[in-house]
């Protein structure tokens, strides 16, 4: 598996097509509530991740997934994500397509974090710094520390439009997982069109859904 670097990322946000990350924009000192808004973002999806680890058992995949899906929805910025991961061919997508494709990112994306933590064994989360790159963009860099001592980079990638701080990318141990759908989802696209793409993205959620505890 490749590692990617945040600066590869950053590198794609500021290539992006999609008008909210399009442009240069100068680096400007934030106020404290807007430097504060994405560690508070984080810490409600670390709230919400520790509290169904917990429950996990005896919730199942269903009780998880409706857990989660309300936070996870509001905390990650679905369509910036889209734009990322598909780069120019999401501007070709009807716009009934780009829903589609939205509606079925963000359904791989929440059975992706209810298949992940299935359970609870002492794992902490811990936000470690929030870095503003400029006045809309920011990284909160956290630790998931296992029961053993085993600690795994998370580092997320902010971005706020219309006032409102959302996930655009998580970087966990160094590899960026929005390079890891970029690569997946337009080798799909190519190789069998939109209908496959979308039909692709229903497979993995239905597989993990289908070998989750």
């Amino acid at each position: 598996m490749k590692k990617h670097s945040l600066l590869f990322l950053l590198g794609c946000l500021c290539a992006s097509p999609l008008p909210a990350l399009a442009g240069a924009a100068s680096a400007e000192a934030v106020t404290k509530a807007a430097a504060d808004a994405p560690r508070v973002l984080i810490g409600q999806l670390d709230d919400a991740l520790l509290a169904t680890m917990k429950q996990a058992k005896s919730l199942g995949y269903a009780g998880r997934y409706r857990n989660l899906a309300p936070t996870i929805g509001r905390t990650y910025d679905f369509s910036a994500v889209a734009g990322l991961v598909l780069g120019p061919h999401w501007t070709r997508f009807t716009p009934a397509q780009q829903q589609e494709f939205i509606a079925a990112l963000t359904d791989y994306t929440v059975a992706t974090y209810v298949a992940r933590f299935d359970g609870y064994a002492g794992e902490r989360f811990s936000i470690k710094s929030v870095q503003s790159l400029r006045s809309d963009r920011a990284v909160v860099y956290t630790v998931l520390t296992e029961s053993d001592g085993t600690v795994h980079r998370l580092d997320y990638l902010m971005q706020s439009t219309g006032g409102q701080w959302r996930i655009v990318n998580v970087v966990a141990d160094g590899v960026s997982d929005l390079a890891l759908k970029h690569a997946e989802f337009t080798h799909l696209l190519d190789a069998q069109g939109f209908p496959g793409l979308i039909a692709g993205l229903k497979r993995y959620t239905a597989r993990l859904a289908r070998e989750a505890h």
